[in-house]
This record gives structure tokens, C-alpha cells and sequence, in this order.
């Protein structure tokens, strides 16, 4: 959930594209959050860390947790959108395994996001990533399902997701010198909860659940086929 260079490079964009040199305002939520990682690698304890959960605008740029972007044109139906992420939540330190020489590192990942109301709520997203980070050097196609709720004081967002990760992307993550995996699909569920203490306050939870796929369970870096983020805090907003 860190986006500081990615919103960084991005509310710069809107900025310049307006001839305009100044920071953008921020409207939203900003959070101090602890965060969880229960990764499936062998060797690696669930990890906890501090963390800043940002959902809000930066001038024409929206942020979303783990991901920024911006409206390239809007159409009566929907959006076409450009967007970036930070891949946290598939990443291997070589000192962790003997089968690997080299750390399998988070990626920055960049790419069209085409945006469909479906009526009552439900938004439907389609979203092409590019790593530009030399990490995985590959690409990943994402379908997803969204919709909010709103009860009182609390709001739900909840999202569907399968993700289609290219061989390369694969091997890069689950790969090693005498195992070879192949294209498969994870799917993906998460909810996010924010809660009203005040006029300026909330509690914010975030739970991400990953579904892998057998290639992902069955190569000799992983323990199972399952990734779980969980996220709590409290922010403000502004």
C-alpha cells in the first residue's frame, strides 16, 4: 500500500498537462495503518509493518490503496482510464531460499484501465498491466467486479477479481532453475471497510484474499496457493 513514487510521478503529469507548478489539493482519507503479509513461501513467517493507506484525489489523480491513476477520457458508459501499481504481494527475498540467487522483487506496474457501470451499483474494470520496473518484465490482464454499501456510518466496498499472469510473470515469481510453470489464472477477493468516528475521522479495514492457481502451488518455492493481506487503521480526512 505505498504509491508515494507512483502518485508522485502521476499528480506531477496533471500538473504540467495544466501549465500549472503548484501541488495539487488532496481530498480524501489518509490512514496510519499496521498492515499484514501471509505470504505462500516456504521460509517466510507472516510479516507485519507499518503502513500508510491513502483513498482520495490529488488534483485530476485518483489513489486507491495500492494503485493511481487518471480519467483519459470519460464516455457515457463508463472510462478509459491510465493506472499504476505496486505489485506487494508477490515478492521472495533470496535469502530466504536456497533455490533461488536473485530476490523476486515487487514491480511497478502501468497500463490501460477501461471502466463499465453495470447498473445498481456494480462497476465492472479491465485492466492491462505492464511491469516498467525491470522486475517481472511481463504482463498481467485483470477483469473485476466492484460494488459499495453504505450502512449508516459504515461503507463496504467489495471487489471480484481474476488475474491472467503470463508465463513470464510466473516464472519470474514461483520459477527456479528445475521447475518451469505456466500462464495460469489467481483469483482475487477484497473488501474494504471505513467507518465514521467523526466528521474528520474514520477506522479503515482492508482484507485481500488471493486464490493461486496449481502451477503457483506446486512449484518448490511455495507452501500453499493462497496470499492474504489485512490492513487496519484509523485516518483523516481532508
Amino acid at each position: 500500500m505505498r504509491l508515494s513514487l507512483i502518485s508522485t510521478l502521476l499528480f506531477l503529469s496533471s500538473s504540467l498537462s495544466h501549465g500549472q507548478w503548484t501541488l495539487p489539493e488532496f481530498n480524501g482519507l489518509a490512514a496510519a495503518a499496521l498492515s499484514q503479509d501471509d505470504l505462500p513461501y516456504n521460509n517466510v513467517s507472516t510479516e507485519q509493518q507499518p503502513s500508510l493507506l491513502i483513498l482520495g484525489r490529488i488534483g485530476d489523480v485518483f489513489i486507491e490503496g495500492n494503485r493511481a491513476g487518471f480519467a483519459v477520457q470519460r464516455f457515457d458508459w463508463g472510462s478509459l482510464s491510465a493506472v499504476g501499481q505496486i505489485r506487494n504481494h508477490q515478492y521472495l527475498e533470496a535469502k530466504d531460499s536456497a533455490l533461488i540467487t536473485e530476490d523476486k522483487e515487487r514491480a511497478i506496474e502501468v497500463g490501460p484501465q477501461v471502466s463499465m457501470r453495470l447498473g445498481n451499483g456494480y462497476v465492472s474494470q479491465f485492466t492491462l498491466f505492464q511491469d516498467i520496473s525491470d522486475a517481472h518484465n511481463s504482463q498481467e490482464f485483470e477483469a473485476s467486479i466492484y460494488k459499495r454499501f453504505n450502512v449508516s456510518n459504515l461503507q463496504i466496498v467489495a471487489t471480484l477479481a481474476a488475474q491472467y499472469q503470463t508465463a513470464d510473470m510466473m516464472n519470474y515469481y514461483v520459477g527456479t532453475d528445475h521447475y518451469t510453470a505456466n500462464a495460469e489464472l489467481t483469483s482475487e477477493i477484497e473488501l474494504l471497510a471505513t467507518y465514521g468516528i467523526s466528521e474528520h475521522w474514520s477506522a479503515i479495514a482492508v482484507w485481500r484474499y488471493y486464490q493461486h492457481g496449481d502451477d503457483f502451488k506446486n512449484s518448490p518455492l511455495t507452501s500453499g496457493s493462497t496470499t492474504e493481506r489485512v490492513a487496519i487503521g484509523i485516518g483523516r480526512y481532508f
